[in-house]
């Protein structure tokens, strides 16, 4: 978090919280949804400018109740989530080796693989975000959450899995870096069970 960020909110430190205007798809795309969006529960519109997608992500903060922020300046404008906080994707290596990194460019080491009743997989790991203090300051910060894999990568994702058929308990393995089970969860319990908001309120 730069220090014009925290200079802004000691200069206007009453500037209201901001709901609903900004949202994180699926496909880990940021989209702005303004009134008439919101009004007809619309996607937004996509965030295309390099510039701008790189300072949301540079300045992105989540507090002690699981809301996650994004620091405008002065304002606090809260993210509403298709999923989870966090879209992940496989990016090549040399040799034909792959490495796991969020849509911000930050590599993870998974430590749980999960399929959900809607065929996605997700990865839990420790992803790095911010937390402010009650000086108003940053810090940089690891939690551990979950990552929907990006739906582009399940052709890779399946070069690295076995699944198991007509399994009443693991649904298969994932044979990354080390095997790890591919577990069943339920897209509606990854708020409660990784401790995030899926849409904040005021």
């Amino acid at each position: 978090m730069d220090q014009a960020t925290i200079q802004a909110l000691q200069k206007w430190p009453q500037v209201p919280n901001c709901f609903g205007w900004l949202h994180f798809d699926r496909r880990g795309e940021w989209r702005i949804q303004n009134d008439y969006a919101q009004q007809h529960h619309l996607p937004g519109e996509k965030v295309t400018h390099p510039g701008f997608k790189n300072y949301i992500e540079s300045h992105l903060a989540v507090d002690d109740k699981g809301n996650h922020f994004f620091q405008n300046g002065p304002q606090r404008v809260y993210i509403s989530f298709a999923i989870c906080p966090w879209v992940v994707r496989f990016y090549p290596l040399a040799e034909g080796k792959w490495e796991l990194k969020t849509t911000f460019g930050q590599a993870i080491q998974p430590t749980g693989c999960f399929l959900d009743e809607q065929d996605q997989i997700s990865f839990e790991a420790e992803f790095e975000t911010f937390t402010q203090e009650e000086n108003g300051q940053f810090t940089p910060t690891k939690i551990k959450s979950i990552g929907l894999l990006h739906d582009h990568d399940l052709d890779i994702f399946s070069a690295f899995a076995k699944i198991f058929q007509n399994s009443c308990g693991s649904l298969g393995e994932f044979l990354w870096q080390e095997k790890m089970s591919i577990e069943p969860i339920y897209s509606e319990d990854l708020p409660q069970l990784y401790q995030f908001t899926k849409t904040p309120k005021p």
